[in-house]
């Protein structure tokens, strides 16, 4: 059986079709990180988790945003390191600008009260730089 040009096209657009839309639903790594970060810049400055460093402008944000950011970096692979900190032991995965931090176990080894929240740091300028010229 032989398949005509028309017929063979039949066969691929439908197929070529179906891979961009897969490709646009889950882009790879990082493409999807700014509006992961947008989302939580929103929620930090909602919840008016935002404070300044010497270095850098502070958001935090914890719930939906922080879930979902999370869950992509750890869909991509991302690695995760613990930290022992007096609130208990945490899985923190970093990124570009910023972290995400999960307790996984409580300090005295109790029942774990679960914690999640994402940093994103915005540098802040310094010098004669930091001025806005008219």
């Amino acid at each position: 059986m032989t398949v005509g040009r028309s017929g063979m096209c039949r066969f691929i657009m439908p197929i070529f079709s179906l891979a961009l839309l897969a490709a646009a639903v889950d882009k790879p790594f990082p493409e999807q990180m700014p509006g992961f970060m947008e989302a939580c810049l929103g929620e930090a400055i909602a919840a008016g988790y935002v404070s300044d460093t010497e270095e850098s402008h502070k958001y935090i944000c914890a719930g939906e945003a922080a879930d979902k950011l999370w869950l992509f970096l750890e869909r991509h692979k991302i690695e995760s390191y613990e930290q022992d900190t007096p609130e208990g032991k945490w899985l923190s995965r970093e990124f570009p600008l910023g972290g995400c931090f999960k307790r996984v176990r409580m300090p005295d080894g109790g029942s774990l009260v679960e914690g999640l929240s994402c940093t994103i740091w915005v540098p802040r300028l310094k010098g004669k730089s930091a001025v806005p010229k008219p």
